[in-house]
């Protein structure tokens, strides 16, 4: 759990590192920095979403889950830093996606060991745990690219110095000891088992949920809306990834003691409360108000769906139920995240708000319908 923890929090330190400065670095080099960014981002999330799901089902073949998380993480630690030479269209579209890449190999195999190396009873206090040093990454790496920035480094040499983060995130991980797995014929499960009722009683809800649940840089696009300062907005990003860092750990260990499913559900009704209120929002304060309490749905729902999802199946089947997470979490996002931008342009960002929050809404009546039967049958 903490070697785990601490290879995310380098990971995201050295990701947000690029990230951060990635859209004024392509806006100041390319006229059609915008379609590249949409490209770039599309094609990532694409790549990703589709590799986690493969990646799941070859996790429940393997002997050993290790290798695959050290090569998902080592090939985005490596891909990285390529975006300081990027001079044409497609070199940050080819860079990222590699980046991407990699993600997709390690997160499905990385939270199926995750759940066997913990107790069920820790489940929510581990994945919550996680989920908390990969948000303290991405607080800390956003500071440093902005104070690196200020001192006058080049964008190019911030993306470069990132692979030392990357690299150190990789060698605390080649330190993990993976707990003795069972072979898949030894009551694991094989390649002709299925996901139980239950899992797919939660998955359901999860893909409509994630239908609303569009990227948070729509939350920086409202402040600006509003006429909120420049500087405010990295500040603003900076509050949201403190809150939801200082929150998931404690929250974790709240779902382990009330219920994952429990904790998910209010997750989620504080999701719907937050984009109502975002819809409403006339002024700058409010808003940031609301998107600091906007931060404790991502730390209680992140690390209790995983803690939920992993006690709804059986180990020889946890890699594919994962990797169908991560599959209809990325590609609902994407779908989301292009639906909620249509909404803002045609009718407003207080009916894209609003329609976010009643999908999530329904998400969460759905899943009190469909996981209590699932449990009882």
């Amino acid at each position: 759990m903490v070697l785990l923890g601490v290879t995310s929090l380098l990971t995201d330190t050295s990701s947000e590192l690029v990230f951060t400065l990635l859209p004024a670095f392509l806006a100041a080099r390319f006229v059609d920095a915008p379609i590249i960014l949409g490209v770039m981002e599309g094609v990532a999330e694409l790549v990703a979403a589709g590799l986690k799901a493969a990646s799941g089902a070859w996790a429940d073949k393997a002997r050993r889950l290790k290798p695959l998380v050290v090569t998902g993480y080592t090939l985005a630690a490596v891909a990285r830093p390529f975006m300081a030479f990027a001079t044409l269209a497609w070199h940050p579209v080819l860079v990222r996606a590699v980046d991407r890449v990699g993600k997709g190999l390690r997160s499905s195999p990385r939270d199926a060991l995750l759940a066997a190396s913990i107790p069920p009873e820790r489940r929510g206090e581990a994945f919550g745990f996680h989920r908390g040093m990969d948000h303290a990454g991405a607080a800390l790496g956003a500071g440093l690219a902005a104070a690196l920035t200020a001192l006058g480094l080049a964008p190019e040499r911030v993306f470069l110095g990132s692979a030392l983060p990357g690299a150190a995130g990789v060698a605390v991980l080649l330190a993990l000891r993976e707990p003795v797995r069972a072979p898949p014929d030894a009551g694991r499960g094989g390649d002709g088992a299925q996901l139980p009722r239950g899992a797919w009683a939660f998955l359901l809800p999860v893909a409509l949920f994630a239908l609303g649940n569009a990227t948070d840089a729509f939350l920086l696009l409202r402040l600006s809306e509003l006429g909120a300062p420049a500087p405010v907005l990295p500040l603003a990003w900076l509050l949201l990834h403190v809150v939801k860092s200082a929150v998931s750990w404690p929250a974790g260990r709240l779902a382990d003691r009330l219920g994952h499913a429990r904790v998910v559900k209010v997750g989620w009704g504080l999701y719907a409360a937050c984009y109502l209120g975002l819809a409403w929002a006339a002024s700058v304060p409010a808003t940031l108000g609301l998107m600091a309490f906007y931060g404790l749905y991502h730390a209680l729902a992140e690390g209790a769906e995983k803690a939920l999802l992993a006690g709804l199946v059986p180990e020889g089947v946890r890699g594919r139920a994962f990797g169908l997470y991560h599959a209809l979490t990325g590609v609902g996002a994407l779908v989301g995240g292009l639906l909620f931008g249509v909404a803002w342009r045609q009718a407003g960002s207080s009916t894209a708000f609003t329609v976010a929050a009643v999908l999530a809404g329904s998400a969460l009546g759905l899943l009190q319908v469909l996981l209590p039967r699932a449990q009882r049958a």
